[in-house]
């Protein structure tokens, strides 16, 4: 299911392309049996690989690019790492998100930008699978400082890092820096390190109202008010979590909304404080 707010005249939609098998090694700090229930019956924790399409009248926008058409092995090197007494055969699973913008009405053609909050491969599968663009009219904007951090060091030959360098080898790859960085009308991202060098988050404004998607800020729901929490693959943890309290001091107790990447459901939220801080759906 995909779920979908009105922001002033500007539609936002979350898409999930399909689904991560998280051990409890991945969430650091989080004790899953103090949380009976949150776990799977396969010992994991399911997120999903949020996507958000983003539609006004002046452009049609894609949030992250999924896993693609491809699923990923679990790793041979986390199998007696995890702790699980039957390790999946994959950590993630993909390909769901052409046919979610299908049943949204929009064609890949449509798509004006593909905006990728940060380049982990549960983000840029579908840029270019084997070579081919998936949206050959979007522009594939990125954080700069994600390159030599992410990319790099990958293989020459893996899927992600492909598609990346045949987007950029089409013209169609730009890399962005600074603070705040005007993506189309009303849409604006945000440089938000810690996750990775170089994330970014996304504000649309529209009318008096405002709506933030805020990619792998946030993994897990108790990281609102458990510090201790962070993700094993945070470049910076500390400053990851520096970046969470500081959006949590933007959004609380406004009516912003929020649309997170890896939220079971991809509801969108709003923050509220009283004693605690609480997650309300919008």
């Amino acid at each position: 299911m995909s779920t979908s707010i009105v922001i002033g005249s500007t539609k936002i939609t979350a898409l999930d392309d399909g689904t991560s098998f998280l051990p409890p090694m991945f969430f650091p700090g989080l004790d899953f049996g103090c949380h009976p229930g949150m776990l799977s019956d396969d010992g994991t924790f399911h997120i999903p690989t949020g996507c958000f399409l983003i539609q006004s009248e002046e452009s049609t926008v894609l949030v992250d690019a999924g896993l693609g058409p491809s699923n990923i092995p679990f790793p041979p090197d986390l199998s007696a790492a995890s702790g699980l007494e039957h390790v999946p055969a994959f950590i993630a699973v993909g390909g769901e998100l052409l046919n979610l913008l299908d049943a949204a009405g929009v064609a890949a053609d449509d798509i004006d930008v593909v905006f990728l909050t940060h380049l982990h491969p549960d983000h840029i599968g579908w840029v270019a699978p084997k070579g081919k663009l998936t949206f050959p009219n979007a522009d594939v904007v990125y954080g700069a400082a994600d390159w030599d951090a992410l990319v790099v060091p990958l293989p020459e030959d893996d899927a992600g890092r492909l598609g990346l360098e045949f987007a950029r080898s089409a013209g169609k790859l730009r890399a962005i820096e600074g603070a705040t960085v005007a993506v189309a009308p009303g849409i604006s991202a945000h440089h938000v390190p810690g996750h990775t060098p170089g994330h970014y988050v996304l504000s649309i404004t529209s009318g008096e109202s405002q709506a933030y998607l805020i990619g792998d800020t946030f993994h897990h729901c108790l990281q609102l008010n458990d510090q201790e929490i962070s993700f094993l693959t945070d470049i910076d943890a500390e400053l990851a979590l520096r970046t969470r309290e500081e959006l949590v001091a933007k959004f609380a107790d406004t009516d912003i909304a929020i649309g997170m990447s890896h939220f079971p459901g991809l509801d969108f939220t709003r923050i509220t404080v009283d004693d605690t801080r609480h997650w309300v759906e919008v």
